[in-house]
């Protein structure tokens, strides 16, 4: 791909002034508003970007490159060809995604668009690059992008997996999991069966159905009221303390996961969650952080860095769509 003047990002519904915030702090004058719909956003740059550009931040569930507008597949084939774009895939999304999940009905829409456009727009599997593209309402122009793959980027389109919140899940903790799981590559039949996780704030156990679901163990530690169904199951633990209070021979040596979704300002998280993972090395890392007002919002680039020093690995956070007043940050041991 060649350079490029426009950047898009899409983001929750209601937090497109704190994505637009956060891309101004962290780009300044180089990137200007351009166009605004809900939970999608461009900017013009005052000088060419090069291929190699990233928007990042924590605020924008997908972001990459704007090539343009296509009302058919055709128009679509187009601007990925004007563009010199080569695509290893073609995620197909619509522009707004509610917080529970995506309908199969509007699933069933982007996959007949999908179709169409892989008929006349070939894909390269070595490829680097993916096509977006964002379905509006009926009549409205779809818009056309593209992102880089990464362990930074969620593999699924518009970043939510093809499921719902169910009805009688002990809590939506379930989704957000779900949610992680799939960012993480963790959510294959069987990938984590037979394997430990510890969670930090368990109560009432949507996360922790999520895992026993997946076949794993879980040990569980909260002092709220747990879902019978969880608290019941063979292959849950519950520590009835809270956190902080925990001996750490209650645990065993290693865990698999760890993962942690408590109310507290994500800076007390971060010290409450860094003696687990230096004692327990897991592989992987699910902490949901909570952003309760903009001081939090102005802090999270050091509160990165503050999870980024106690971890061995890569640290990645983004506002999933089943998120509320929170990110997700996750992070894999390295090798």
């Amino acid at each position: 791909m060649g350079k490029s003047d426009f950047v898009f990002a899409t983001c929750r519904a209601g937090w497109e002034s704190s994505l637009k915030r956060e891309v101004a702090a962290r780009h300044g004058r180089l990137l200007t508003p351009a166009f605004m719909r809900p939970q999608l956003i461009t900017w013009k740059s005052q000088t060419p970007l090069s291929a190699e550009f990233e928007l990042g931040g924590a605020f924008a569930p997908v972001s990459g490159f704007s090539i343009g507008m296509a009302r058919s597949a055709e128009e679509v084939a187009l601007r990925v060809s004007e563009a010199g774009i080569q695509a290893a895939d073609l995620h197909v999304f619509p522009r707004i995604i509610a917080e529970d999940g995506v309908t199969p009905e509007v699933w069933l829409r982007m996959d007949k668009i999908k179709a169409a456009v892989e008929q006349v727009c070939p894909l390269l599997p070595e490829a680097v690059n993916v096509i977006d593209l964002i379905i509006g309402e009926e009549g409205e122009p779809w818009f056309v992008g593209t992102h880089r793959r990464s362990p930074a980027a969620h593999p699924n389109a518009g970043s939510v997996p093809r499921i719902m919140l169910p009805s009688g899940v002990p809590s939506r903790a379930w989704l957000k999991m779900e949610q992680s799981l799939a960012w993480l590559g963790l959510d294959s039949s069987e990938v984590l069966a037979g394997q430990t996780a510890l969670e930090l704030g368990s109560a009432p156990g949507g996360a922790a159905w999520a895992l026993l679901q997946r076949g794993m163990k879980v040990i569980g530690v909260d002092t709220g009221a747990m879902d019978d169904r969880v608290l019941t199951h063979p292959r849950y633990d519950h520590i009835g303390l809270s956190a902080g209070e925990v001996p750490f021979d209650y645990l065993p040596e290693r865990v698999y996961l760890l993962a942690m979704d408590m109310n507290l300002a994500p800076d007390v998280a971060l010290r409450l969650m860094e003696p687990f993972y230096v004692r327990l090395q897991p592989q992987w890392l699910i902490l949901t952080m909570k952003m309760n007002d903009l001081r939090v919002e102005a802090q999270l680039p050091s509160l990165i860095e503050r999870a980024r020093s106690f971890t061995n690995g890569p640290v990645f956070a983004k506002q999933l769509h089943a998120n509320r007043r929170e990110l997700t940050v996750i992070s894999q041991r390295a090798e």
